[in-house]
């Protein structure tokens, strides 16, 4: 079973938040709060699943903050400063360490492309204890959190990627067009920052958790 699957994936390129970490709540409360300071309403769980995504500022907009009376800097400073004191308390995403233990078994090199700010991303990873998993970490030049396509394509140059033996693993569609446009395979977990009924609408590889991610990746091709 190993060798097969060695066979078919080269790499892993994993997204971070909300597929790594589980920070979903946290993002909810920060977002929250940021409502609440302008009179709006706070939202559910279930709701800011089904709203947030990219570009952030058509994500604001939808809840209702004002995008023409805001910047996209200051909107980040605010979302940051409640944000990053908290991001050192979450854990992993259930399942992940076993993924990326599974993987190293089977020679598969692992990377991280991230939409949060290189430095942050690497120091999430070094308190989590993972940060010696990956070949390659990929995150943003600034704290925008805009599309991390560049990024992944300047990954895919200097390692040498090939696409098709590629698997990218996240929790958002704009991981799935991330993937498209780096022509690679894409496998979107559930458990993330956007609910399962968005994630099918671009592929129809969904999971419900790292579990049964897991079980896909130590299956037969």
């Amino acid at each position: 079973m190993l060798g097969e699957m060695a066979a078919r994936w080269d790499a892993l390129v994993w997204d971070f938040n909300g597929t790594i970490v589980d920070d979903v709540d946290l993002a909810l409360r920060s977002i929250n709060g940021m409502l609440v300071r302008r009179g709006l309403a706070a939202v559910s769980r279930p709701l800011y699943r089904s709203v947030f995504g990219f570009p952030l500022l058509d994500y604001y907009g939808r809840l209702g903050i004002d995008i023409g009376r805001e910047t996209p800097e200051g909107l980040s400073e605010e979302f940051h400063a409640a944000y990053l004191p908290g991001l050192s308390h979450c854990r992993l995403q259930k399942g992940v360490r076993s993924i990326l233990n599974l993987a190293a078994q089977l020679r598969i090199a692992q990377y991280v492309l991230s939409a949060l700010e290189e430095g942050l991303l690497r120091e999430a990873l070094g308190r989590l204890g993972i940060a010696g998993s990956f070949a390659g970490i990929y995150g943003l030049h600034h704290r925008l959190g805009d599309s991390k396509l560049d990024r992944g394509r300047e990954m895919v140059t200097r390692h040498r990627l090939c696409g098709a033996r590629t698997l990218l693993v996240g929790d958002m569609d704009h991981d799935a067009e991330v993937a498209a446009a780096l022509g690679m395979s894409v496998a979107l977990v559930a458990r993330g920052h956007q609910d399962g009924e968005r994630l099918r609408a671009v592929t129809a590889r969904v999971f419900e958790d790292a579990a049964a991610l897991r079980r896909e990746i130590g299956g037969r091709p």
